[in-house]
Protein backbone atom coordinates (compact mmCIF):
# COMPACT_ATOMS: atom_id res chain seq x y z
CA UNK A 1 0.00 0.00 0.00
CA UNK A 2 1.64 3.05 -1.09
CA UNK A 3 0.54 6.89 0.40
CA UNK A 4 -0.26 8.36 -3.05
CA UNK A 5 -2.72 5.18 -3.64
CA UNK A 6 -3.85 5.64 0.08
CA UNK A 7 -4.22 9.42 0.77
CA UNK A 8 -7.21 10.35 -1.48
CA UNK A 9 -9.32 7.85 1.10
CA UNK A 10 -7.79 8.86 4.29
CA UNK A 11 -10.78 10.98 6.10
CA UNK A 12 -9.52 10.85 9.33
CA UNK A 13 -5.95 11.15 8.68
CA UNK A 14 -2.94 13.10 11.16
CA UNK A 15 0.07 14.59 10.15
CA UNK A 16 2.75 14.27 12.61
CA UNK A 17 6.34 15.33 13.59
CA UNK A 18 9.27 13.34 15.61
CA UNK A 19 12.38 14.74 16.36
CA UNK A 20 15.48 12.61 15.59
CA UNK A 21 15.61 9.85 18.30
CA UNK A 22 12.25 9.83 19.24
CA UNK A 23 10.37 6.65 19.52
CA UNK A 24 7.63 6.48 17.03
CA UNK A 25 6.14 3.06 18.62
CA UNK A 26 7.81 0.42 21.16
CA UNK A 27 7.90 -3.27 20.84
CA UNK A 28 4.87 -4.63 22.77
CA UNK A 29 2.29 -2.21 22.12
CA UNK A 30 -0.75 -2.84 20.46
CA UNK A 31 -1.53 -1.27 17.29
CA UNK A 32 -3.58 1.01 17.41
CA UNK A 33 -2.21 3.19 14.25
CA UNK A 34 -0.37 2.32 11.00
CA UNK A 35 2.39 5.02 9.73
CA UNK A 36 3.06 6.40 6.65
CA UNK A 37 6.18 7.76 6.00
CA UNK A 38 6.39 11.30 4.25
CA UNK A 39 9.63 12.46 4.65
CA UNK A 40 12.73 11.12 6.73
CA UNK A 41 14.66 7.98 8.10
CA UNK A 42 12.91 5.33 10.14
CA UNK A 43 14.90 2.81 12.06
CA UNK A 44 13.45 -0.73 13.31
CA UNK A 45 14.91 -2.65 16.12
CA UNK A 46 14.81 -4.83 18.94
CA UNK A 47 16.49 -5.51 22.31
CA UNK A 48 16.61 -8.96 23.89
CA UNK A 49 16.20 -9.57 27.88
CA UNK A 50 20.14 -9.36 27.68
CA UNK A 51 20.27 -5.83 26.54
CA UNK A 52 21.59 -6.93 23.11
CA UNK A 53 20.34 -4.78 20.33
CA UNK A 54 19.23 -6.23 16.83
CA UNK A 55 18.68 -4.00 13.85
CA UNK A 56 16.20 -4.85 11.49
CA UNK A 57 15.90 -2.33 8.90
CA UNK A 58 15.14 1.49 7.77
CA UNK A 59 12.28 2.90 6.68
CA UNK A 60 12.09 6.09 4.42
CA UNK A 61 10.13 8.53 2.39
CA UNK A 62 6.96 6.36 0.91
CA UNK A 63 7.36 3.47 3.25
CA UNK A 64 4.51 1.97 5.50
CA UNK A 65 4.97 0.86 9.31
CA UNK A 66 2.89 -0.82 11.47
CA UNK A 67 0.82 -3.03 9.08
CA UNK A 68 1.95 -6.23 10.02
CA UNK A 69 1.11 -6.08 13.41
CA UNK A 70 -2.15 -4.79 12.81
CA UNK A 71 -3.22 -7.48 10.05
CA UNK A 72 -1.51 -9.88 12.18
CA UNK A 73 -3.72 -8.89 15.54
CA UNK A 74 -0.75 -8.76 17.49
CA UNK A 75 1.63 -6.34 19.77
CA UNK A 76 4.33 -4.92 17.57
CA UNK A 77 7.51 -7.41 17.61
CA UNK A 78 10.28 -4.45 17.55
CA UNK A 79 10.82 -0.52 18.23
CA UNK A 80 10.92 2.13 15.54
CA UNK A 81 13.30 5.14 16.55
CA UNK A 82 13.27 8.65 14.33
CA UNK A 83 16.65 8.24 12.37
CA UNK A 84 16.15 12.28 11.46
CA UNK A 85 13.53 14.59 11.70
CA UNK A 86 10.31 12.89 10.12
CA UNK A 87 7.12 14.23 8.85
CA UNK A 88 4.37 11.08 8.53
CA UNK A 89 0.90 10.33 8.51
CA UNK A 90 -1.17 8.56 11.24
CA UNK A 91 -4.21 6.58 10.96
CA UNK A 92 -6.13 4.91 13.04
CA UNK A 93 -6.63 0.66 12.80
CA UNK A 94 -10.45 2.00 12.71
CA UNK A 95 -9.73 4.04 9.71
CA UNK A 96 -8.18 1.19 8.45
CA UNK A 97 -10.72 -1.04 8.78
CA UNK A 98 -13.10 1.06 6.76
CA UNK A 99 -10.62 1.67 4.01
CA UNK A 100 -10.22 -2.52 3.23
CA UNK A 101 -13.77 -2.95 3.84
CA UNK A 102 -14.23 -0.29 0.81
CA UNK A 103 -11.03 -1.10 -1.36
CA UNK A 104 -10.06 -4.52 -1.34
CA UNK A 105 -7.53 -3.61 -3.81
CA UNK A 106 -5.86 -1.94 -2.03
CA UNK A 107 -5.57 -4.57 0.81
CA UNK A 108 -4.16 -6.93 -1.73
CA UNK A 109 -0.88 -4.82 -2.63
CA UNK A 110 -0.48 -4.31 1.12
CA UNK A 111 -0.45 -8.24 1.48
CA UNK A 112 1.68 -8.07 -2.23
CA UNK A 113 4.71 -6.34 -0.01
CA UNK A 114 4.14 -8.00 3.28
CA UNK A 115 4.48 -11.48 1.23
CA UNK A 116 7.54 -9.88 -1.04
CA UNK A 117 9.33 -8.30 2.44
CA UNK A 118 8.70 -11.96 4.20
CA UNK A 119 10.43 -13.86 1.74
CA UNK A 120 13.36 -11.53 1.45
CA UNK A 121 13.31 -11.63 5.28
CA UNK A 122 13.92 -16.05 4.89
CA UNK A 123 16.43 -15.84 2.60
CA UNK A 124 18.48 -13.52 4.05
CA UNK A 125 18.22 -15.41 7.43
CA UNK A 126 19.18 -18.70 5.11
CA UNK A 127 22.68 -16.83 3.71
CA UNK A 128 21.12 -17.03 0.32
CA UNK A 129 20.70 -13.81 -0.90
CA UNK A 130 24.32 -13.01 -1.20
CA UNK A 131 23.67 -10.28 -3.11
CA UNK A 132 22.05 -8.67 -0.95
CA UNK A 133 25.14 -7.96 1.63
CA UNK A 134 25.95 -4.11 -0.44
CA UNK A 135 22.63 -3.47 0.66
CA UNK A 136 22.47 -4.84 4.51
CA UNK A 137 25.80 -3.12 4.90
CA UNK A 138 24.36 0.55 3.30
CA UNK A 139 21.24 0.06 5.27
CA UNK A 140 23.36 -0.84 8.87
CA UNK A 141 25.71 2.66 8.04
CA UNK A 142 22.41 4.74 7.93
CA UNK A 143 20.69 2.99 11.39
CA UNK A 144 24.12 3.19 13.46
CA UNK A 145 25.55 6.48 11.80
CA UNK A 146 22.02 8.30 12.54
CA UNK A 147 21.13 6.51 16.31
CA UNK A 148 24.42 6.76 17.54
CA UNK A 149 26.35 9.64 15.85
CA UNK A 150 29.42 10.45 18.15
CA UNK A 151 30.00 6.14 18.20
CA UNK A 152 32.68 5.24 16.04
CA UNK A 153 31.68 1.60 15.15
CA UNK A 154 34.22 -0.97 13.93
CA UNK A 155 34.16 -2.75 11.47
CA UNK A 156 33.51 -5.61 12.77
CA UNK A 157 30.85 -4.71 14.63
CA UNK A 158 29.05 -3.05 11.18
CA UNK A 159 29.57 -6.74 10.38
CA UNK A 160 27.84 -7.85 13.46
CA UNK A 161 25.02 -5.77 12.41
CA UNK A 162 24.79 -6.30 9.12
CA UNK A 163 24.84 -9.88 9.10
CA UNK A 164 27.96 -10.45 7.17
CA UNK A 165 31.57 -10.14 7.78
CA UNK A 166 34.67 -8.01 8.41
CA UNK A 167 36.13 -8.22 4.82
CA UNK A 168 32.23 -7.86 3.26
CA UNK A 169 32.24 -4.60 5.28
CA UNK A 170 35.52 -3.75 4.26
CA UNK A 171 34.77 -3.81 0.84
CA UNK A 172 31.15 -2.44 0.54
CA UNK A 173 32.57 0.98 2.32
CA UNK A 174 35.40 1.22 -0.03
CA UNK A 175 32.65 0.80 -2.56
CA UNK A 176 29.90 3.41 -1.21
CA UNK A 177 32.92 6.08 -1.01
CA UNK A 178 33.87 5.57 -4.47
CA UNK A 179 30.32 6.23 -4.87
CA UNK A 180 29.79 9.20 -3.17
CA UNK A 181 27.43 8.07 -0.71
CA UNK A 182 30.00 7.86 2.16
CA UNK A 183 33.59 9.46 3.41
CA UNK A 184 35.71 7.09 5.50
CA UNK A 185 37.89 8.98 8.19
CA UNK A 186 40.25 6.42 9.70
CA UNK A 187 37.75 3.99 11.50
CA UNK A 188 35.16 6.47 11.23
CA UNK A 189 32.64 7.31 8.95
CA UNK A 190 30.55 10.37 7.58
CA UNK A 191 27.20 9.76 5.31
CA UNK A 192 27.12 11.98 2.36
CA UNK A 193 23.36 10.73 0.82
CA UNK A 194 21.93 8.64 3.40
CA UNK A 195 18.23 8.36 1.56
CA UNK A 196 20.38 7.39 -1.61
CA UNK A 197 22.10 5.18 0.20
CA UNK A 198 18.94 2.71 0.89
CA UNK A 199 18.56 2.18 -2.52
CA UNK A 200 21.81 0.49 -2.63
CA UNK A 201 21.03 -3.18 -3.69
Amino acid sequence: MFLNEVEPFLENKVSKYLKRGEILYHEGDLPQNIFFIKKGLVGLFYISESGKETFFRVFGPGDILGHRSYFAEEPYHASSIALSEIDYILVSTSECSKICNERPDLVMNVLKQTARDLGRAELRMAGLLDKSAQGRVSESLVYLKLKYPDQVWTRKEIAEYSGTTFETVTRVMTNLEGKGLIQKSGRDFKLLDPEKLLKVH
